[in-house]
């Protein structure tokens, strides 16, 4: 969506330096902390040789904090952007819209992905680790509910944002006339009924689908908080009632992720999901008096979904390839970033931009 600059310029700066933050975590942590993870990505055995220095920034914050954060900036973001998209469309014209904003991008970003696994798996004689079938679940955004894994160590994040389409649409007259009732009361019933559902005898695969849609619920509400400064912003709502609607959401998100699929990371991630709400109820409450996004800022913002899309696992494959070769960390690290600026670059020149034309014209 187009940014209003007098108004909603922040949320432009904030979607950069979330691509940012999650491109930093996965290229200077995740590879190096996680590295069975990331060599099964790419169907190699785990990398033995040196991390870099940089790593030791991340052991003065919360276990995985910039992965996080970056993903809470962008979830806020998205629960305070998308219900703009449907104060002047009708469902039809909406959900058509979202689909051209997401699709043909994540797509593109997901066809870079897999040439550079396979160009590792070639270089090194190994299988490729993904077949046909991963990929097909992967662009309809129900891999997780079949309990495949990701090509790109991304696609969670896409999965919870299409369901979140899904209940925008549910949700349209409500977010139209910017109340906040109804959101609370999804909150309220996503876990609910997950909850209910879990204790009904299910196959192994019901408990996969179902536990996966219990993140996705949990994530989701978490947006919804976003949602109530969508609501604040319009002035459609008493602050009272958007306070309230607001600390219900969040208590509920926390106990949702207490008791989740990622209790594990409950501490760390709390921690930074709630840096993330503060530094966005910050600028958001100076939205008014921000008036532009610094230039490289902006500029970054305007890649940053092909750059979310196309960094992860591609990037991990450029890395092992040059450590493979002999390059340092550090310069591995920095060829890979400066890769994916470029791959984020020509798609959003070659697919993005032109998709959101599209999709703007069926918005007129």
């Amino acid at each position: 969506m187009p940014v209003d600059s007098g108004r909603i310029a922040f949320a432009q700066g904030l979607r950069g330096l979330a691509a940012l933050s999650v491109l930093l975590s996965h290229y200077t942590q995740f590879f190096w902390d996680r590295r069975g993870t990331a060599a099964n990505f790419l169907g190699l055995p785990n990398w033995t040789g040196p991390a870099p220095a940089v790593l030791e920034v991340h052991r003065w914050l919360p276990e995985g904090f910039a992965g996080h954060f970056g993903v809470a900036l962008f979830f806020l973001i998205s629960g305070f952007v998308i219900p703009f998209s449907l104060l002047d469309r009708g469902r039809g014209t909406f959900a058509l819209g979202r689909v051209l904003r997401i699709l043909p991008t994540y797509a593109a970003g997901l066809s870079v992905t897999m040439l550079a696994v396979l160009a590792c798996a070639r270089h090194f004689g190994q299988p490729v680790p993904f077949g046909v079938a991963q990929w097909a679940t992967q662009l309809l955004f129900i891999r997780d509910l079949l309990g495949l894994p990701s090509i790109d160590g991304i696609v969670w994040t896409l999965e919870v944002e299409v369901r979140f389409y899904l209940l925008c649409l549910l949700l349209a007259p409500a977010l139209r006339a910017g109340r906040v009732a109804p959101l609370v009361t999804a909150g309220l019933v996503m876990p609910g009924t997950i909850g209910a559902v879990s204790a009904l005898p299910l196959s192994e695969g019901g408990l996969v689908a179902l536990t996966e849609l219990a993140i996705s619920a949990q994530m989701i509400t978490f947006m919804l908080v976003g949602t109530v400064f969508h609501a604040w912003h319009r002035g459609t709502e008493a602050r009272r009632a958007l306070l309230a609607a607001g600390a219900v959401l969040l208590a509920l998100f926390a106990a949702q992720w207490a008791v989740g699929g990622m209790r594990d990371a409950l501490v760390p991630g709390l921690l930074s999901y709630a840096a993330a709400l503060g530094l966005f109820a910050a600028l958001f409450a100076a939205r008014h008096r921000i008036r532009r996004v610094p230039g490289p800022l902006d500029a970054l913002a305007r890649i940053s979904y092909p750059l979310y899309v196309v960094h992860g696992v591609a990037g991990f494959a450029v890395m092992r390839l040059l450590l493979e070769a002999g390059w340092g960390p550090g310069a591995a690290i920095l060829a890979a970033t400066a890769l994916a600026f470029l791959a984020a670059w020509l798609l959003h020149r070659l697919v993005e931009r032109p998709t959101q034309r599209a999709a703007h014209r069926l918005g007129r």
